[in-house]
């Protein structure tokens, strides 16, 4: 038998002789190996005090090989660190189960919608406060909830609110995506331990009809006549957004972050760029002859001085607009021949909202319009992608309709085909006497 054997696996790393291990005050050492693991490490850190006769080494030694044979085993450095990250975690939880929605909405702009570069970030706020706001079944605002104590029930009841309020498929749609990534992002930072919304919820995303408003060229005219007016009063620059919106198919805050270091007069073109964009992807467009005459006009301060490249095109005096919602409401009405009444507290009175929801006309049509037009005149499809900025060519003629709008083609040139065919023949009559109408074949009918 080894005398590794002899001594349990005890040794001890001192100048003295082994024969006097017993009696030196010098720490043991434990050494054994199982299943390729060495386990070597004094007894006297180990059990967190000094172990001096052997025999209290062995009894020890004995009672940690059983530890690691039956796998429990763990070292005291290890079992100090897992505790004092449990209790972490335990101080941790008891913080996040106190984070109510309306501090947790805060994060999430903060840590996600803005941190994503999209313009659209404000829309991510506005949605969430309106998700806080709601009142919930025992009476308190849902913001007011910790995170933990919001159940798929209760949002089911306020996507259920939404669709008795009235709201179109494509807004409910909007709720349904932000709701399910900031739960998930919720989960996913640890302020919950699962998501409410489960695989099976009625929170899913609904089917709704393609907008496809248009706008006439009379209209056009109109809200370019009350735009002007509305410049006087406002110094917001709408007609040069209408008009340029139309031209460019640009969206909204596209058109307000684009500044002078972007247009190109010389060469006639826009940079719109990708950190303005919703893909992110910058787009060279070209400048039409009608937004070259505007874009000239206002290139200049009321003083005659350029803007700098830094100053903002559609800005007032070159400093960022950050909405156009008042403005564009009244240009609106006034083109419909409303005259806009406001409330004590800036906002439009009720009557002007109905009428505005009967127009039902929005800024963002200026761009299917812009498509459409293009489409109508002769431009080939992917032509009209680029400008649009869209992904594929399948994205753009389902964002237009343009199979519609070939169908429509198809049945004028057939229509000019047929008036050219029937002006040639000349043995149609085109008289039709008494009962003897009812005797003309499927030809002639046809004809």
């Amino acid at each position: 038998m080894s005398s590794r054997s002899r001594n349990f696996g005890l040794r001890k790393v001192c100048p003295c002789a082994r024969t006097r291990w017993s009696k030196c005050p010098h720490a043991w050492y434990f050494n054994f190996k199982h299943e390729g693991i060495h386990y070597r490490f004094s007894l006297d850190s180990e059990s967190a005090r000094h172990v001096a006769s052997k025999t209290e080494a062995e009894s020890e030694a004995t009672r940690i090989k059983a530890a690691i044979l039956s796998g429990t085993f763990e070292r005291i450095a290890d079992r100090r660190a897992r505790e004092q990250r449990e209790a972490e975690e335990r101080a941790n939880a008891a913080v996040v189960s106190t984070v109510t929605l309306d501090v947790f909405a805060k994060v999430y702009v903060e840590r996600v919608s803005k941190a994503s570069g999209k313009v659209s970030w404000r829309d991510d706020a506005w949605l969430l406060k309106s998700i806080c706001d709601h009142v919930g079944r025992n009476g308190r605002r849902l913001g007011g909830w910790p995170l933990a104590a919001i159940t798929e029930d209760e949002l089911e009841a306020l996507y259920a609110s939404l669709v008795a309020a009235g709201r179109a498929a494509s807004t409910r749609n909007h709720y349904v995506q932000l709701l399910k990534a900031a739960f998930r992002w919720a989960t996913k930072k640890g302020y919950i331990a699962r998501s409410p919304i489960s695989d099976d919820s009625s929170l899913v995303r609904s089917k709704h009809a393609q907008r496809a408003r248009r706008v006439t060229r009379d209209e056009e005219n109109e809200l370019l006549k009350a735009a002007q007016l509305i410049r006087r009063g406002t110094a917001v620059f709408l007609y040069g957004l209408i008009v340029a919106a139309l031209e460019t198919g640009c969206r909204l805050g596209e058109l307000l972050a684009l500044q002078w270091r972007d247009v190109d007069l010389d060469r006639r073109e826009l940079c719109i760029r990708g950190e303005n964009t919703k893909d992110e992807e910058t787009r060279r467009l070209p400048i039409s002859t009608r937004l070259a005459a505007v874009l000239d006009m206002v290139k200049t301060r009321p003083d005659g001085r350029p803007y700098s490249g830094a100053e903002d095109v559609f800005g007032v005096l070159g400093q960022r607009v950050q909405t156009i919602k008042k403005a564009w409401d009244t240009c609106v009405l006034r083109a419909h021949g409303h005259q806009p009444t406001w409330t004590t507290g800036g906002k439009l009175a009720e009557e002007s909202r109905a009428a505005l929801r009967a127009i039902d006309l929005h800024f963002h049509d200026f761009r299917h319009e812009a498509g459409s037009r293009w489409l109508e005149a002769g431009w080939p499809i992917h032509h009209v992608k680029e400008m649009l900025g869209h992904a594929n060519i399948s994205q753009t003629d389902t964002y237009l309709n343009a199979a519609r709008l070939g169908l429509h083609e198809s049945m004028k040139r057939f229509d000019d085909f047929r008036c050219k065919t029937v002006a040639k023949d000349t043995t149609i009559e085109h008289r039709l006497v008494g009962n003897e109408e009812t005797q003309q074949t499927s030809k002639d009918l046809l004809h």
